[in-house]
């Protein structure tokens, strides 16, 4: 058996609350990798906003959406389209409900509708990415991911996933590349450091020396063990 890459697929919501662009103090947004990541300089374009009028039923959909009832979540941020039926990120919080309900061609398309409206936004651009991969199209999640680099060239989480793609088309060179952009990127970025020793075990020769150092730097900031792997670092 061969290991594989690891990924995060659930989605979470981009933002919780209404977001202006004339507050510089933007609260810090659930990313796509599960962990807290500061929006790029609060550029508005890039992080999105939800419609000003809609406050407290952004927080409504939001509640609903933590407590994982989806067909209410869902619900409300259809009635915030009806509000703005041009809002990217309404649409990629609904693509978001979408897809932890199980619902992969809906969602995939509340987050084209996501990037039609605002093609800067990264956490859209991602989320496609991941979700194009799970359908099996593994060239549109590239090209997803590729944008969201253009947009947001220091996301370490959009690099990390090009490499996975990559890797799954035989571009080794590239998803070494990748891999090593985004743990320069964030040091303390388990799941890329777990991914680059898989990687580095997939050379001839295995490269176990490095492997063994990034999985076990991986095993320090959480990322769970894999007998595959450690079998693989010490054969016997």
């Amino acid at each position: 058996m061969v290991v594989g890459m690891r990924r995060i697929l659930a989605l979470s919501l981009i933002a919780a609350a209404p977001l202006s662009a004339e507050d510089k103090s933007v609260p810090k947004a659930i990313g796509l990798t599960g962990k807290k990541t500061e929006p790029a300089e609060s550029d508005p374009l890039k992080t999105g906003s939800l419609p000003n009028s809609t406050n407290l039923l952004a927080e409504k959909a939001a509640r609903l959406f933590s407590k994982r009832d989806f067909a209410a979540a869902r619900a409300a941020y259809r009635e915030m389209l009806q509000f703005s039926p041009e809002n990217a990120l309404a649409w990629a919080n609904l693509g978001a409900v979408e897809q932890q309900d199980g619902n992969l061609p809906a969602a995939i398309s509340c987050f084209e509708a996501s990037v039609r409206f605002n093609e800067q936004l990264v956490q859209s651009w991602i989320a496609l990415g991941l979700l194009y991969s799970q359908r099996g199209d593994r060239y549109k999640a590239i090209s997803s991911f590729a944008r969201a680099i253009h947009e947001e060239p220091l996301n370490p989480s959009a690099h990390n996933y090009l490499a996975i793609e990559a890797n799954g088309l035989g571009w080794s060179a590239t998803a070494m590349a990748e891999l090593q952009r985004a743990i320069e990127l964030d040091p303390n970025y388990g799941l890329a450091h777990f991914n680059l020793a898989t990687l580095y075990l997939d050379q001839k020769p295995p490269a176990r020396v490095l492997a063994k150092k990034h999985y076990e730097k991986a095993l320090s900031l959480g990322v769970a063990k894999d007998e595959v792997l450690e079998r693989r670092l010490d054969p016997k």
